[in-house]
């Protein structure tokens, strides 16, 4: 069994959906062999178990943080380096480090905003492909439809697929049945993408014939005194509430009825998961990754979010049979966790690293 040293490179320490995902490989593998994580600017390092790890972060700088994570690269080249989605940049200093054993791991599906970002990117890329014959360099995707858009964007290979994981038995342990549409829900950052103002605007629709209906809101951003104002001016604000951050977001999942997520990208999507691990139903919009958590099951998915109206229309339809939408969600829920549970993600991680 392999025991080299890990070091997980992040872009910066704090909560967040990489952060999560490696403070699972911290509490698993910390008694296997020794761990440090890497933030590239300063973070917030007690996130971490420092019993458990060795922490570092960097510093501010346009190129101090660059030349420190090269020197900090240099120094411990024979470990085993899992980069976090760091982009080609980070892979490239990685490499020119003398580091001989990377796993970079794949979260996103947005590579670049504008043309001078891609013509920059492109060429990073390009320069990264010329230097993987460095090292042992294992590229790993959170989905298949993230393999597909690196691979479209970024280099031509093919990723090993190892969907997300997390701690299943938590949402299990909230399942039920779901059987009267009373509390509509929605859980994530309330920012650019996710289309929460959205979420209100269908709220509205079937408020308008469900006169107990609710809106509940999990979690927080840049957009909330944006959303704020917009269901102020509803004609059912009073039935509108903004949660903020939840701590304990299985017992948000089962205090609702029906789940809306209809963001406009994602690389998979663990509140949708998340939320169909606790027999919620879960309508969204027709990102890819999604149809991998579902699989043959069309009706959760609504449409394109640009095309209001076909997605309000599909909306009021399936919720029109709310009993039958809720024992699809209620019976998908294991094949959900047999492709998500923790367990499961861990010993695929593991058996990556026992390659090196």
């Amino acid at each position: 069994m392999s025991t080299k040293p890990i070091h997980y490179t992040l872009w910066q320490i704090g909560p967040g959906g990489m952060e999560f995902v490696v403070k699972y490989y911290t509490e698993r593998f910390f008694q296997q062999r020794p761990l440090h994580v890497y933030g590239i600017r300063p973070g917030q390092e007690r996130f971490f178990d420092a019993s458990k790890t060795v922490i570092h972060s960097g510093h501010d700088g346009k190129i101090r943080p660059y030349r420190e994570y090269f020197q900090y690269a240099r120094r411990h080249r024979d470990a085993i380096f899992h980069l976090q989605n760091g982009g080609p940049l980070i892979l490239i200093l990685t490499l020119l480090a003398g580091v001989k054993n990377v796993v970079y791991h794949i979260h996103g599906t947005i590579y670049w905003k504008n043309a001078f970002q891609k013509l920059y990117l492109k060429t990073a890329w390009f320069i990264a492909r010329m230097l993987l014959s460095r090292g042992k360099v294992t590229f790993v995707a959170n989905s298949q439809y993230s393999a597909a858009i690196f691979r479209e964007k970024a280099l031509p290979l093919q990723p090993k697929v190892i969907y997300n994981g997390f701690d299943a038995e938590r949402f299990k342990a909230k399942k039920s049945l779901r059987n009267q549409l009373r509390r509509i829900g929605y859980a994530g950052r309330l920012a650019n993408g996710k289309n929460v103002d959205l979420v209100i605007r269908l709220f509205e629709e079937a408020a308008a014939t469900h006169p107990e209906l609710e809106l509940h809101l999990a979690g927080d951003g840049a957009l909330r005194p944006a959303l704020v104002e917009q269901a102020s001016k509803s004609r059912f604000a009073d039935r509108i509430k903004f949660h903020g951050y939840v701590q304990d977001i299985p017992a948000f999942y089962a205090s609702v009825d029906l789940f809306l997520f209809l963001s406009a990208y994602e690389s998979f999507g663990n509140v949708i998961a998340e939320a169909l691990l606790t027999g919620l139903p879960t309508l969204t919009s027709n990102i890819p990754v999604f149809e991998e958590i579902y699989g043959n099951e069309k009706d959760f998915i609504l449409g394109d979010p640009k095309n209001y109206d076909a997605i309000k229309q599909k909306f009021l339809k399936v919720i029109e049979d709310f009993p039958r939408l809720a024992r699809k969600a209620y019976d998908i829920s294991a094949s959900v966790e047999a492709q998500c549970s923790i367990e499961n993600h861990l010993r695929q991680i593991e058996n990556v690293y026992e390659k090196y």
